[in-house]
């Protein structure tokens, strides 16, 4: 929730929500009450915790090598038009309503056909390599503070983990989060890429528990807490089956005006950075 006062978060202007162990801005009311643990958060990755403004440009990069690989020599025109058409199925993807994630080794396989050109398994596989050498690196950028509230989340005792769309495969997300820091600090990760289905999918938030809570036992999912910049991806799906949420304000323009209006998180932050300040420390889970 953001302060009623209009306001940022202070630590002098603090209540404790009972509903959801978050420290919530009062307008100088000082209320204590009982708090709900929060266990685990979860993390969503682009447009949360990194910028994927370079991302067009990373693809079109890897694109230019991949249209090499396929027909046996650089088009520039090509490369262009794979990243359109990358990016479309990408758009279809996030509009399917059984939330399937798009196959790259399928979709190189099928623009290669479409082109006349070599769709053997060697050589799509080297295309999908090259691409995701590419992306590795270019792509993503880690947002201001969004590392350093992940380390201080860490170091207080919380669970973290990390669910993401996207359809690079896992080797190479596996990669960038590392690149980017975020790799040591999470317990768990998971990627459309890996499962074949994304966001707002049920499927791919019962693998990101089942692997928090490997042992079958699950807590009260209210202990849950999803951050994420998409309404209906990190907020909408994830409170439907009974977690927290917060949503992350993203680049204008980014969601439509009716998903935000239907989004009803727990918590809105301008950014990952202001997350620490805003959870109870004394309701970490020992």
């Amino acid at each position: 929730m953001t302060a009623a006062c209009g306001r940022g978060p202070s630590p002098n202007n603090w209540h404790v929500s009972a509903a959801y162990g978050l420290r919530i801005p009062c307008c100088g009311r000082e209320e204590k009450r009982p708090t709900v643990e929060i266990d685990l958060i979860i993390f969503d990755w682009g447009g949360t915790l990194a910028d994927v403004s370079n991302q067009p440009e990373a693809l079109l990069a890897g694109s230019s090598v991949v249209s090499e690989v396929l027909s046996g020599r650089n088009d520039a025109d090509a490369a262009r038009a794979l990243v359109f058409h990358a990016l479309g199925a990408e758009k279809a993807a996030a509009a399917d309503p059984r939330c399937r994630e798009v196959d790259l080794a399928i979709l190189m396989a099928d623009w290669a056909k479409a082109h006349g050109w070599p769709a053997d398994a060697q050589r799509v596989a080297a295309a999908v390599q090259a691409l995701g050498e590419q992306w590795v690196g270019g792509a993503l950028t880690p947002l201001p503070g969004a590392l350093n509230a992940a380390r201080r989340l860490r170091e207080a005792g919380y669970r973290l983990g990390l669910v993401s769309n996207c359809w690079v495969p896992k080797r190479y997300c596996d990669r960038e989060l590392d690149r980017q820091g975020f790799a040591e600090l999470m317990d768990f990760t998971v990627y459309s890429s890996e499962i074949g289905y994304r966001k707002p999918s049920k499927t791919i938030y019962e693998t990101a528990l089942n692997r928090a809570y490997p042992n079958g036992h699950r807590p009260d999912l209210a202990r849950v807490l999803f951050v994420g910049d998409s309404p209906t991806c990190d907020v909408i799906a994830p409170a439907t089956m009974g977690m927290r949420t917060a949503l992350v304000a993203g680049r204008p323009g980014s969601w439509s005006e009716q998903d935000l209006a239907r989004a009803k998180p727990d918590l809105q932050l301008g950014s990952v950075a202001e997350l620490p300040a805003w959870l109870n420390a004394e309701s970490v889970a020992t």
